[in-house]
């Protein structure tokens, strides 16, 4: 009963603690939900840029071109070779038909020039392949210009180097841009805790010269922490949303080039995120901070 009564008692001492010190409260949720938000969109622009530069990767396609003495039988019956080599995401067989008329389509008002080559195509069976990841292109390439029947390969091996290159630079710089950011995060968070803390620094003192243990001092501004926190990570997760969806909404959505990170593909990880490092930072540093003005 006496345990019962003593939570009743905590849960009205630490709502009451919110609203006793409104401009602290505010100030504590703020600071949090500001710093969760500035992070999650720099990770969510990250895994955008990231995301983007992985696609062009992938699109970065590798023309195999079939060995003329082979049959038309021969060559296509080396699709489900080249489709078996690990790495490959997808693959289209072009024969010279098909060649000739996309050539002709390319050319558009010139494509005059290619009459008559109907009746002697000079153009060579070939496939078009794409990869899964640029990480194996090199390797890609390599597998295919050893599969017996393909003659010749021709793929942007410096390009997609450049690409990787510039992927793992990126990732690289936001993990450092976020520990930058989480940094400073902390720092607010904790300096913001403090003064609340210290703003209450007689109220404490009280209490304990009054003979009040320091489990039944903490526990009041224990519930308020984690309430304010919940606070905090429940409005930046529902601003992120939006942020997220804002995203989505603009005109870089519309850039065939772009691949926007959609922020419903990371909901879990990032509302797992946004509690969970708010309840930290905000309940152990409220405790931490409290800890001082325990010695009177």
């Amino acid at each position: 009963m006496s345990n019962r009564h003593n939570f009743t008692y905590f849960m009205k001492e630490g709502v009451r603690g919110i609203f006793t010190h409104g401009f602290m409260s505010f100030a504590s949720v703020s600071v949090i939900t500001t710093c969760l938000v500035l992070t999650g969109t720099v990770v969510l622009l990250m895994l955008t840029l990231t995301g983007t530069i992985t696609d062009l990767g992938s699109s970065g396609d590798i023309r195999a071109y079939v060995d003329e003495t082979l049959s038309d039988e021969e060559s296509e019956a080396l699709e489900n070779t080249l489709r078996a080599i690990p790495n490959v995401s997808g693959v289209d067989y072009i024969d010279r038909d098909r060649g000739l008329a996309d050539l002709r389509e390319d050319l558009g008002e010139d494509s005059a020039l290619l009459d008559g080559l109907e009746y002697d195509n000079p153009l060579r069976n070939c496939y078009r392949i794409w990869v899964v990841s640029i990480d194996d292109y090199a390797g890609t390439v390599e597998a295919v210009e050893n599969t017996g029947g393909i003659a010749e390969v021709y793929a942007s091996i410096d390009a997609m180097t450049q690409l990787q290159n510039l992927r793992n630079i990126l990732g690289y710089a936001s993990l450092v841009f976020v520990i930058m950011l989480g940094m400073v995060s902390i720092f607010l968070i904790s300096n913001t805790i403090k003064l609340a803390t210290f703003d209450r620094r007689e109220e404490i003192g009280i209490m304990k010269m009054i003979g009040a243990t320091d489990g039944f001092i903490r526990a009041p501004f224990f519930i308020e922490s984690l309430i304010l926190s919940l606070i905090a990570a429940a409005l930046a997760f529902g601003l992120q949303w939006l942020i997220g969806n804002a995203i989505l909404d603009s005109g870089l959505a519309s850039l065939s080039f772009m691949k926007i990170a959609d922020f419903r593909d990371y909901m879990l990880p990032y509302a797992g995120a946004f509690f969970g490092t708010a309840v930290l930072i905000g309940v152990c540093g409220s405790l931490l901070s409290i800890r001082k003005f325990l010695r009177v």
